[in-house]
């Protein structure tokens, strides 16, 4: 019988434009999860997600992104159980973040573009169709 090894994914929270007030309490709040915390400006746009996490087989990309303002997190190697109470802190210490997702094997290799653009899409549709009421 031929065991199979899963390298473990090192828990990761990766901000886009994100507040300097914002990251204190991310990094923070990273830190008490053995996690780590990195944070990249509309830069990291062109750059695909599975680079950003440090995944074996993604390389920098050369090209520019579209200018991206909305804030978003990402979430690597951290599992939906571990997640609620991280995003009950953020809430607590007033640095919620609208866009947030986890990375799975579908969008590792979209660029963080493309991720906000989806996750902007699915705010918009969970939260009224973008009537302006949250």
């Amino acid at each position: 019988m031929r065991s199979r090894i899963r390298s473990v994914i090192p828990k990761k929270i990766i901000g886009i434009n994100i507040n300097t007030q914002k990251r204190d309490v991310i990094a923070d709040i990273a830190k008490s999860e053995n996690a780590e915390a990195e944070f990249f400006g509309s830069e990291a746009a062109a750059q695909q997600v599975g680079y950003l996490c440090g995944f074996k087989g993604f390389a920098r990309s050369e090209k520019e992104g579209e200018d991206i303002t909305d804030e978003c997190l990402i979430f690597s190697g951290i599992d939906g159980r571990s997640l609620d109470p991280i995003l009950k802190k953020l809430r607590e210490k007033g640095a919620a973040v609208e866009l947030k997702a986890i990375v799975t094997a579908h969008n590792q290799s979209w660029n963080v573009g493309e991720l906000i653009k989806e996750l902007r899409r699915e705010h918009i549709h969970m939260n009224g169709g973008g009537s302006g009421e949250k």
